[in-house]
């Protein structure tokens, strides 16, 4: 029989939202243009930062706790 771990390995599921902002010419004001829900989809106990492959996204948050991230862009033109 053969080890199928590293397709039956349960993910540590951390969560975290990221909203991408923007500030919009002639502006000071930061207005969100989308909001992501990232769940880290590495094996639970892993070291290092939480990732989310799907969105290609990473960050550090305790055990437990779910970060909001904030990332400027600018505008597109």
């Amino acid at each position: 029989m053969t080890d199928d771990t590293e397709t039956t390995k349960p993910t540590c599921d951390a969560r975290a939202t990221l909203l991408v902002t923007l500030t919009p010419d002639g502006t000071a004001t930061n207005v969100a243009r989308q909001r992501l829900l990232l769940r880290c989809m590495l094996s639970v106990g892993h070291a290092g930062p939480h990732v989310d492959p799907l969105h290609a996204e990473q960050w550090d948050a305790p055990a437990g706790a779910t970060p909001t991230l904030l990332r400027q862009e600018d505008d597109p033109a």
